[in-house]
């Protein structure tokens, strides 16, 4: 996710991590074929910010992504959104009913 610049987007550490985590992991299941890495990571810190009380909008980690779209972390976000309690570092309190369905 270095191409993606996490800090400028205020996020806590926590959620940073946790944003890397749920990448890696959507990759590792084969959750997000064809997708590039960047728009999987971008979808990533789309999921962990809605998960937390610093929610983003797809055009906030847009306007930090090298050319990802609202789109495509959408059609990204769209694959991991049914396997999100799969995602989620195990120690992540997560209420799945927080998180926006698109």
């Amino acid at each position: 996710m270095s191409i993606i610049k996490t800090r400028s987007l205020g996020l806590p550490a926590r959620i940073q991590h946790c944003s890397l985590y749920i990448g890696r992991k959507a990759v590792e299941l084969g959750i997000v074929p064809g997708c590039s890495s960047v728009s999987v990571a971008a979808a990533a810190i789309y999921m962990a910010s809605n998960a937390s009380d610093k929610k983003l909008t797809k055009k906030e980690v847009c306007d930090v992504t090298c050319g990802v779209k609202e789109s495509t972390i959408g059609k990204s976000y769209e694959l991991m959104y049914p396997h999100a309690a799969e995602l989620f570092p195990e120690d992540f309190e997560l209420d799945i009913n927080q998180l926006p369905k698109s």
